[in-house]
């Protein structure tokens, strides 16, 4: 096993791993702002629900490529995602694809 990767995950979960919290408070601030539930989200951005879900825990690990792909789905810029906690999305449109 790659020790550098492990220090990296250890040091992750030991200081709350800030980056998938604030993506993950994002997500769930859009969500709310678009009045859609979990699953109804999911579908929005063209993804199995199971996905949205696993997205949500401490282990989740999105790529860039599929944050930006979420975020180009949601309409929002990516940067809207990856901001700090509390800070308001930028919304492009809202309207459906």
């Amino acid at each position: 096993m790659n020790t550098k990767v492990s220090g990296r995950r250890a040091a992750h979960a030991a200081h709350g791993n800030t980056l998938l919290v604030a993506f993950q408070d994002a997500l769930e601030r859009l969500r709310k702002e678009m009045g859609l539930t979990r699953c109804a989200f999911a579908e929005r951005l063209g993804i199995p629900r199971s996905s949205y879900f696993q997205l949500m825990i401490d282990a989740a690990n999105p790529s860039l490529d599929y944050i930006e792909m979420m975020a180009e789905r949601a309409g929002v810029e990516t940067i809207a995602f990856l901001g700090k906690s509390g800070q308001n999305t930028c919304h492009i449109g809202v309207g459906a694809r």
